[in-house]
C-alpha cells in the first residue's frame, strides 16, 4: 500500500489558502496566487487535503508552531504541566515553558499563541479542501467525494480537539463562514462530534492509504471526545466496535509501539507520519519535538527538554504481587542518582518495578536501547534543575543513526523518521475499561486492564550493568543474561469496588501512556487535577529539590486550562472574548 508523506512542499497549493491562519491568521495574505479553477477537481481537492494533513504534526517552517508549541506529541501542554514531566535542559532556556510548568501562563505567552494559530491554520486548510470540494463535487464520483469530505472533516475535528481539550472558549469556524466574525461564545464539542460522525455515516474508508485517517480513526477520536464529556454510554459502542470488529491486535511487546522499525503496525489506528533523508530537508522529520533528545558524549543529540519526574518514576513501583502502589507510591521517593556526578559511586535501586519503566524512562546504570548505559549527569546540562531522568519513548536505536535519523548536518541531529502514534489499540482497551468502571462493570474493567498488563509482563530490559561509576575511559561491565533491574508485573485478581477500579485504571493509563502527551488533560477530565497536582508538588519539591520550581502552586478553575492568546483577541476586538479565569 502506498504511503503518503504528509509534509510536502505544496508551494502551488498553499498559494491558495484563502482562509489560512498563521500567527496573525485573520489577516494573513496569500504567498502566491492560483486560480480556484485549477484546483476545482478531484486532484486539486486531494492536494488541498494533503496540505491539511501536513499540519497534523503541529509544525511548519517559519510559521506558528515552529518551536513546538502545537506539537502532535502534546508534550508542551499534556506532559509539562502534569506530574509526569519537567521541562528539562537548563532552566534559563525557553522561558515560556518555565511558565507553563509553574502554572504562570497568561494570554501573552507566545506558546499559547502557537497552539492557537497552528491549529487554526490546519482548520483553515481543511476548510479550503471542503469549500473547493463543494465546487468540484459534480465531477467527482460520489464515493470518492465522500471519502475526501470525511478525511477533511476528520482533520478539522482533530485540530479543534487539540484546541478544545486545552482551551475552553474556542470559535468553531466552518468552510462557509467568515472567520473574522465567528465568536467564541458557545461550547463546540457537538460540532467536533458531528464532523466525525459525518465520515462514519458516509462509509469512510476502513483501510485508506497509510497516513490517512480511516473510519476506525474517526471512531477512536469520537470516543475520546465523548470521554472528555463523561459521555460513557456514547463512547462504549464505538470502543466495542473497534475492539471486536476492527483489524487491530496488540503487538507482542509494549515497546513495539515506540520502535521505528515497527511503524504502522497491527496495533496502530492512526500515526503522524515522519520521514527523513527524503530530499525535503528537515521538514518531514518530527520537528515538533526536535529538542527532546538526550545530550551527552554517548549520544550527542539535543536538548533534553523532556525530563520525567521523580513522581512518574516512583509510580512504577510495585508490591510483592507485582501490583502498583496506588496510594503510597509517593512515600519515600526514589531519587536515583539525583545530585550525583556520573563519576561518583551509584547503583540503581533494587526496589521492584514494573518493567515498562525502563522502556519509558532513561536512568543511570540501565541500557538506553542500544546506545549503551545512560551514565548519568553527563547526559544533561542541569541535573539539579531537571532531575536525573530522560524520555526514552521518543528515542530511536543507535543502529539506525543517520538512516532513520537525519543524515545532513544540523543543530538537532535527533530528528528522525519514527512516527508518532496518536491512536492505538491499547488506548481503546483502557478507555473501554474506564467506561466499564463508570458502569460498575468491574469484571470487564479488570479484564481490560489485565489484558494490557499481561502483554508487558515479559518486557524486561536485559543487561545487568555492574559499573558503579562512569568516569572517562570506563570499561563496560555488563551481564547480558540478567535483567537490568528488579522487575515484577502481576495481574489483578479483582476490583473490589468502583473507587478502586477507577484508581487502578487511571494509574494503568499513566504507566502505559506516560510521556505521550495525555496525562494533564486526563487528570482534568477525571476531575482529580487539583488533588493530584497539589500532592505532586508537595512531594516533588520537598527538601529543596528542583530549586527553580520552588513556590509553584496549582489552582483549580484556572490552571486546569489555558487562556485565549491576547494576540488573537487584539485581531478580533468585540468578536473573541477572554476566558473569565484569565
Amino acid at each position: 500500500m502506498k504511503k503518503i508523506y504528509l509534509k510536502i512542499g505544496l508551494l502551488i497549493v498553499y498559494g491558495l489558502l484563502f482562509g489560512s491562519c498563521s500567527k496573525d491568521f485573520i489577516d494573513e495574505k496569500p504567498k502566491g496566487e492560483v486560480s480556484e479553477i485549477i484546483l476545482t477537481n478531484e486532484k486539486g481537492v486531494n492536494l488541498l487535503l494533503v496540505g491539511a494533513y501536513s499540519r497534523i504534526d503541529g509544525y511548519a517552517s517559519n510559521e506558528a508552531g515552529d518551536t513546538g508549541g502545537a506539537s502532535a506529541t502534546n508534550w508542551v501542554w499534556g506532559d509539562v504541566p502534569s506530574d509526569d514531566m519537567h521541562r528539562g535542559d537548563q532552566t534559563g532556556g525557553w522561558a515560556p515553558i518555565n511558565l507553563i510548568e509553574r502554572f504562570e501562563v497568561d494570554p501573552s505567552n507566545p506558546w499559547i499563541n502557537e497552539l492557537w494559530a497552528a491549529n487554526f491554520d490546519g482548520i483553515a486548510r481543511a476548510n479550503d479542501a471542503l469549500r473547493i470540494l463543494q465546487l468540484a463535487k459534480s465531477d467527482i464520483e460520489t464515493s470518492n467525494a465522500n471519502q475526501l469530505e470525511s478525511e477533511a472533516r476528520w482533520l478539522r475535528a482533530w485540530y479543534y480537539f487539540q484546541l478544545r481539550s486545552k482551551i475552553e472558549k474556542v470559535p468553531y469556524i466552518t468552510e462557509n463562514m467568515d472567520a473574522k466574525k465567528v465568536p467564541n461564545d458557545r461550547e463546540i464539542w457537538d460540532d467536533i462530534e458531528a464532523d466525525l460522525q459525518w465520515g462514519i455515516d458516509h462509509n469512510m474508508d476502513e483501510s485508506p492509504e497509510i497516513g490517512r485517517a480511516s473510519r476506525w480513526a474517526a471512531k477512536a477520536l469520537k470516543a475520546r471526545v465523548h470521554l472528555f464529556q463523561q459521555e460513557y454510554s456514547e463512547a462504549k459502542p464505538l470502543l466495542d466496535d473497534i475492539i471486536n470488529n476492527g483489524p487491530f491486535s496488540l503487538m507482542d511487546h509494549f515497546y513495539d509501539n515506540f520502535d521505528e522499525e515497527k511503524q504502522n503496525n497491527a496495533e496502530s489506528i492512526f500515526e503522524v507520519q515522519y520521514t527523513v533523508n527524503d530530499g525535503a530537508g528537515e521538514d518531514n522529520a518530527g520537528l515538533d519535538h526536535r529538542t527532546l533528545f538526550p545530550r551527552g558524549p554517548d549520544v550527542g543529540l539535543c536538548c533534553a527538554y523532556s525530563a520525567p519526574s521523580f513522581n512518574l518514576f516512583n509510580a512504577f513501583k510495585v508490591d510483592a504481587d507485582g501490583l502498583p502502589l496506588l496510594d503510597n507510591f509517593q512515600d519515600d521517593l526514589l531519587l536515583e542518582d539525583y545530585g550525583k556526578k556520573n563519576t561518583e559511586l551509584f547503583t540503581p535501586t533494587n526496589v521492584a518495578l514494573d518493567p515498562r519503566v525502563d522502556w519509558t524512562i532513561g536512568r543511570r546504570g540501565i541500557p538506553f536501547l542500544d546506545w549503551g548505559p545512560m551514565s548519568g549527569s553527563d547526559w544533561m546540562l542541569d541535573q539539579a534543575g531537571m532531575g536525573p531522568f530522560l524520555n526514552k519513548k521518543i528515542m530511536f536505536y543507535k543502529r539506525n543513526f543517520k538512516t532513520i535519523s537525519i543524515s545532513s548536518p544540523t543543530w538537532s541531529p535527533g530528528l528522525n523518521g519514527n512516527n508518532w502514534r496518536l491512536f492505538r489499540l491499547s488506548h481503546i482497551i483502557l478507555w473501554r475499561a474506564e467506561v466499564a468502571a463508570a458502569e460498575n462493570d468491574l469484571e470487564t474493567a479488570k479484564n481490560m486492564v489485565n489484558m494490557i498488563r499481561e502483554r508487558a509482563q515479559d518486557d524486561l530490559v536485559m543487561g545487568k550493568i555492574n559499573n558503579t561509576t562512569f568516569e572517562s575511559g570506563y570499561v563496560l561491565d555488563v551481564d547480558e543474561n540478567q535483567p537490568a533491574a528488579n522487575y515484577n508485573l502481576g495481574l489483578y485478581n479483582s476490583f473490589p469496588d468502583v473507587t478502586y477500579a477507577k484508581k487502578a485504571i487511571y494509574h494503568e493509563m499513566r504507566l502505559e501512556f506516560a510521556l505521550e502527551g495525555m496525562r494533564f488533560q486526563d487528570l482534568v477530565r477525571w476531575g482529580i487535577e487539583e488533588e493530584t497536582m497539589t500532592k505532586y508538588l508537595q512531594t516533588e519539591l520537598s527538601d529543596g529539590k528542583l530549586p527553580w520550581l520552588q513556590g509553584t502552586s496549582f489552582k483549580s478553575g484556572k490552571n486546569d486550562h489555558f487562556p485565549i492568546p491576547q494576540t488573537q483577541i487584539d485581531l478580533q476586538p468585540g468578536i473573541l472574548t477572554q476566558d473569565p479565569a484569565y
